[in-house]
């Protein structure tokens, strides 16, 4: 059976006696959340060491907990200190040999989820930590968030439980840590999961007796989750998705006498108890809600700024309650059942994505011989290009900082897992003839855009040198153009002399652009420059950044309405680059990709209206964004001194643009039937076929 989490005791005034001794495996953001959470239980507990293998990862926890003990792994730390409780926050992957170690060493274990990646694995160290005697705590501090409390304590008021629903949506992390490849979407799902899976097996066991069994098990293509778990005549649904919107995560139950959801999101829980069956009931009940959800929310939010909370919600609670254990000799707040049926339907899942992956794999995917290579091919844009080029016929390697999942693959494309901020072996592009480089870092700090978009333009060229491509398409941006006065922005403008006035991406993208012209003449590679405005997909229409600010249900549009806005459609954008590739001799040297026909603010708002009913629209005129743009400039100098403010004025700027080219080249392209897959062009120097 799996026990529920025992009620908050009085704390011990630990604080008194002698702390307990913790030490901390890793030391990523995971770790920085778990040192926040020590120093704030009121169980008496210190950090007497850290250990981790990367010397930036421990000096960056290091300034938040001066003065402890680093190590570079957990042995050396466990031979030259004696801590009572390790913490584990290491990848997955590591989280059993190393509870193991900790175990064996006479340490106490909280380890992160998930716990393990199988339950035998699990079952093998529970088994080990009760022989010696010590206690094993597992992350699953949402059983310890206010929502749970409150609805573990109205649980029986529901009456006989019929139906349990644990949801879980989330947007997956699209950069690494320290500007790195981020989990594939799949890894990033395993890694979520144990929080709904845990609550729904807490509230099953709530509900009634019997064994929870997993009745029926559904992963789709684009990384949805659907299990049916059955426990006696209670069902319990278990969702959780990658692509649903907004991002939720809550517990609902419904009884014979009512039924409560606990929102984790917002903190809250809502209730509607008793038969609910009356008329008055019906119409009272939206207003019931309507008033919870109000009250509940704005409590949760003072509460969490009165606390000044910066750890993870539950998790101060479970430390107390894990530490308690430890000073009682009690049972561990988070029973052995409860990780291992955990572990093992996580384990299941992960089973059920191999499969599609295996599937996906084995299905008849033919990939014709790589004439194109597309850096960043996983992107926004780049998946676009691939998708084009494969439907006319033309072989496609995308190289990426990591090879997608299953269901983000294109069929046909031949995916390598290159880094292009480090050093790009020629053989990642053996065979290829044109290179897209597409490949550019979108967020970050300077660092970042040096390592991801500036050293990846250089070291990606060479590589492509060095394998014999001759011909490279460069795909920079627009922003890194000089804005002329009284003149619309053509190819001829001249590129931005201030290198660092527009953040770090524009800076990033200006000086790859410089360098790539260079460096191609130096190394005998012939290259084109495409600057994409704005790229929006209209059939899933995200604003760009220059029309204004979604602020929950109002959207801030800035400027005139009738001003045009210099962006691209993703399809037309898509198939110039595809154009350009067949017939790269004929393709204009520079390009500055925008639609023939350049949209107003005012139709984009409508296109945004007529996919989001309801949305409210704030129109913030220019002269407006005049006078906020000088102290909103001063206020960014204050808090960021030492770094280069961007102007407000300059970022909703509406340029002026002369798109004749492109028109141009639109009429052309529309003229033109492409070419044969044989027929992508040669050019001098070219390696014979």
């Amino acid at each position: 059976m799996i026990a529920a989490p025992p009620a908050l005791e009085p704390p011990l005034r630990s604080r008194d006696r002698n702390p307990l001794r913790v030490a901390l495996v890793g030391a990523g953001k995971m770790a920085l959340n778990h040192a926040r959470a020590v120093a704030a239980a009121s169980t008496g507990a210190r950090i007497v060491a850290i250990a981790d293998p990367s010397p930036t990862a421990r000096a960056g926890l290091a300034a938040v907990i001066p003065g402890v003990p680093e190590f570079e792994s957990l042995e050396a730390m466990l031979a030259a200190v004696s801590p009572d409780v390790v913490h584990v926050c290491t990848p997955p992957y590591t989280h059993g040999p190393l509870a193991r170690a900790a175990l064996e060493g006479g340490c106490h274990v909280y380890v992160e989820k998930p716990f393990t990646p199988t339950a035998a694995e699990a079952e093998g160290l529970l088994e080990l930590a009760e022989l010696r005697g010590l206690r094993v705590c597992a992350g699953h501090q949402l059983l310890y968030e206010r929502p749970a409390r409150v609805a573990e304590q109205l649980t029986p008021a529901l009456g006989r439980i019929v139906h349990l629903e644990s949801y879980f949506s989330f947007r997956t992390v699209r950069r690494g840590l320290s500007g790195g490849a981020p989990l594939r979407a799949d890894l990033q799902l395993l890694d979520i999961l144990p929080h709904p899976v845990y609550v729904l097996l807490h509230f099953l066991e709530l509900a009634g007796p019997g064994r929870t069994e997993l009745a029926s098990l559904d992963v789709g293509e684009t990384g949805a989750v659907h299990a049916l778990l059955r426990r006696g005549p209670i069902t319990g649904h278990l969702i959780v998705t990658l692509a649903g919107r907004p991002i939720e995560s809550y517990l609902r139950a419904v009884g014979t006498n009512g039924s409560l959801s606990a929102d984790f999101v917002r903190g809250t829980t809502q209730r509607l108890l008793g038969p609910g069956t009356s008329g008055i009931d019906k119409l009272l009940a939206p207003y019931r809600i309507a008033g919870q959800l109000f009250g509940g929310t704005t409590a949760a939010l003072g509460r969490r700024l009165l606390k000044r909370q910066r750890s993870y919600p539950g998790l101060v609670e479970l430390f107390d309650a894990f530490y308690g254990s430890i000073r009682r000799n009690a049972a561990s707040p988070v029973s052995p059942e409860s990780i291992v049926e955990t572990v093992r339907i996580c384990e299941q899942v992960a089973q059920a994505l191999a499969a599609l992956e295996t599937r996906v794999a084995v299905a008849p995917r033919p990939v014709r011989a790589a004439r194109v290579a597309i850096s960043g091919g996983t992107g926004f844009l780049g998946r676009a290009v691939a998708r084009t080029l494969v439907e006319r016929g033309i072989g496609v390697r995308v190289l990426a900082r990591r090879t997608p999942v299953a269901w983000e693959m294109v069929p046909g494309v031949d995916y390598r897992a290159v880094d292009l901020g480090a050093v790009v072996s020629p053989d990642s592009l053996a065979g290829t003839e044109v290179l897209i480089h597409a490949a550019a870092e979108t967020s970050g700090e300077w660092e970042e855009h040096q390592r991801n978009s500036i050293d990846a333009t250089e070291g990606i060229l060479r590589a492509a040198a060095a394998a014999g491509v001759r011909r490279m398409i460069h795909v920079s941006s627009l922003a890194v153009l000089a804005r002329p006065r009284g003149a619309p922005i053509d190819e001829s403008t001249p590129l931005e002399p201030d290198r660092r006035g527009s953040g770090p991406y524009v800076w990033g993208k200006l000086e790859s652009e410089r360098r790539a012209i260079e460096l191609a003449a130096e190394l005998g590679v012939a290259v084109k420059i495409v600057r994409p405005g704005a790229i929006v997909d209209y059939d899933a229409f995200d604003p760009p950044g220059r029309l204004g600010k979604r602020i929950g249900p109002m959207f801030v549009a800035v400027g005139g309405s009738r001003n045009r806005l210099g962006i691209v459609e993703l399809g037309f954008c898509a198939n110039v680059l595809a154009w350009m590739t067949e017939r790269f001799d004929e393709a204009p040297d520079v390009l500055n990709l925008l639609a023939p026909e350049l949209p107003t603010k005012r139709e984009l708002v409508e296109r945004l209206r007529r996919g989001n009913p309801g949305l409210t629209v704030l129109w913030l005129p220019w002269w407006m964004l005049l006078g906020l743009s000088p102290p909103a400039t001063l206020l960014q100098k204050i808090l960021r001194p030492g770094r280069p403010a961007i102007s407000l004025q300059k970022v909703f700027a509406s340029p002026s643009y002369d798109n004749t080219a492109v028109r141009t080249l639109a009429e052309r392209i529309a003229r033109q039937v492409p070419l044969n897959p044989t027929a992508v062009q040669s050019g001098p120097g070219d390696r014979p076929r």
